[in-house]
Order: C-alpha cells, then structure tokens, then sequence
C-alpha cells in the first residue's frame, strides 16, 4: 500500500489531478498549459507532483528542437536595443508584429501529457520578407515567467 500524501495547509489526504487550463502571460508571449498534474486536497489546496516540476516542464519545453517554427531574431545596440532580422540584419519594425502558435505535447514519467500551447509575437522583415521571433535569451526569459504566473493563477503551492 502506497504512502498517502497529506496537504501540508490542512492536513488532508491529497490525490493527484490534472487541473483545468492554466494560462500566463509576459511581453506579449501567452502561454497555456492544459492537464498540469498537481496534488489537490478535499479544501481544493495544491501542489506540484514534485517541487522540480515547473523547472522540468520548462527543460523539456525548451529542448523541443521545433519549440516555434521560425528564426530568433537578433538583438543588437546597447542602451537602445533593437531586434534585427537573422537573415539580412535590417532592423524589425516591432509596433508591426503578427502571432505564431505552437502546441506541444509534454510527456511527463507515468502522468499523462501535459498539452503546453505558446503564442508569441513574429516579425516579418520590410526589406527581405524573413519571418522571426524575438530572440532566444528573451524568449526563454519570457517563457519562465508565464509560466510562473500561470501557476500563480491557479494558486499551486511549491512543496
């Protein structure tokens, strides 16, 4: 017979549940995670299966070598910084930006995946036609913290 977990607020036996759309949002990037597992107890409190949870979703997410279908931009100027398309280094216009979706289906050991749906700004360069995103560095910075609002929203304790 298998330990039973206690919430650590009340006292009460927690099971495991996939709660319903959680969703984040940082710089324009709108995250949306669909089936997160936590451990929920009877007066509705929450955890996270594991206290490494959100760090491990985010890892995965972001060794999908097709975590967005188009190019980072570069990121050049130092006081005045400003995104430059990768593929002729002309300067974006970012008041001019349209959306790219991507959905991911995160597998995660013995739960059932977890659907991860990212919605980001792209930019279409004036002089070539490229299509990009912001870069990298931003991007990942932006991930992690929709995310952490995302679990803020649906109120998940860390431990």
């Amino acid at each position: 017979m298998g330990q039973i977990l206690r919430c650590t607020q009340c006292d009460g036996e927690m099971t495991l549940t996939p709660l319903p759309p959680i969703e984040g949002e940082e710089h324009g990037l709108h995250m949306k995670i669909d089936g997160l597992p936590a451990l929920r107890c009877a007066n509705g409190h929450k955890r996270f299966v594991a206290p490494t949870f959100p760090s491990m979703l985010l890892d995965q997410l972001l060794s999908a070598p097709d975590l967005v279908p188009l190019d980072s931009a570069a990121e050049k100027g130092f006081l005045r910084k400003r995104y430059c398309c990768p593929s002729c280094s002309a300067v974006l216009d970012t008041r001019d930006a349209g959306r790219v979706h991507v959905d991911h289906s995160m597998a995660v050991d013995g739960l059932r995946p977890v659907a991860v749906h990212v919605e980001l700004p792209a930019y279409r360069c004036a002089s070539c036609g490229h299509e990009c995103v912001e870069p990298r560095d931003t991007m990942v910075g932006d991930l992690m913290r929709a995310s952490a609002h995302a679990y803020r929203s649906a109120q998940i304790a860390p431990g």
